[in-house]
C-alpha cells in the first residue's frame, strides 16, 4: 500500500512538473537596438537612433501570444546643424553628413498592443513576428525647442529569432518597424527574456 501511494505521488510530482514546463504563459522581456528614422521622406541616413522595448506577453495558444509594450527611443549620436555660407542650416551626425532633418535632438515614447506568432523549428528555436497598433508621441527639438510634436496611433511590426532555454531563461535577434504617422523608424534589436 505504501508503495502504491509513493508510487502515484511521484507519479503527481512528475506530471505536475511536466504540466507546469509546458504551461510557461507568460513572458517579460527587455530589447535594446539601433537603427535609423525618416521623417515626411527626408532621412538620417539610418545613422543615431537607439531604442529600448520592455514587453510582456501572454501566450493563448501553442502559436500565438498577446502582447503589451513600452517604447523609448532617442539620438545617440551627436546631431548637430549649423549655417552653411548661404545661411542655411545644414545638419549632420558622427558618422553621416547625409542629413536631411534640421534636428539636433530626438524623443520617442509608444506604448504598443501587438499579436505575435511563432514558428518553433526546435525544441529551443522559434522564428516569430509580431504585428500591432502603437499609440506613440515623439517631437524633434532644434537648439532646444520643439521643431515638431506629433502623437497618434501608428503600426508597429517585428520578426526575428528566438533561443529559449529549459528554465525560461531566453535570448532573441530582431528587426523592429515602427509607423507613426509621418514618422518611419526602424532598426535592429538584441533582447533576454523570461517565460515563466
Amino acid at each position: 500500500m505504501k508503495q502504491s501511494l509513493l508510487s502515484l505521488a511521484m507519479l503527481a510530482i512528475i506530471s505536475t512538473s511536466a504540466l507546469a514546463e509546458h504551461e510557461k504563459q507568460h513572458t517579460v522581456g527587455i530589447q535594446f537596438g539601433g537603427g535609423g528614422l525618416e521623417h515626411k521622406g527626408k532621412d538620417t541616413d539610418g545613422e543615431g537612433v537607439g531604442f529600448s522595448y520592455l514587453y510582456y506577453n501572454y501566450k493563448v495558444s501553442d502559436y500565438f501570444s498577446a502582447e503589451v509594450g513600452i517604447v523609448g527611443a532617442e539620438d545617440v549620436d551627436d546631431w548637430e546643424c549649423q549655417k552653411n555660407n548661404n545661411d542655411v542650416y545644414e545638419c549632420y551626425s558622427d558618422d553621416s553628413d547625409d542629413f536631411e532633418i534640421i534636428a539636433d535632438d530626438f524623443d520617442y515614447g509608444s506604448v504598443i498592443v501587438a499579436v505575435r506568432g511563432d514558428l518553433q523549428v526546435s525544441k529551443h528555436n522559434t522564428f516569430y513576428g509580431k504585428l500591432g497598433v502603437e499609440f506613440y508621441d515623439y517631437q524633434f527639438d532644434f537648439k532646444r525647442k520643439k521643431t515638431i510634436d506629433e502623437d497618434g496611433t501608428g503600426l508597429f511590426a517585428e520578426i526575428g529569432w528566438e533561443y529559449r532555454w529549459d528554465n525560461g531563461m531566453g535570448l532573441n535577434a530582431g528587426y523592429q518597424f515602427h509607423n507613426a504617422g509621418d514618422l518611419d523608424m526602424n532598426g535592429l534589436n538584441l533582447g533576454v527574456s523570461y517565460a515563466f
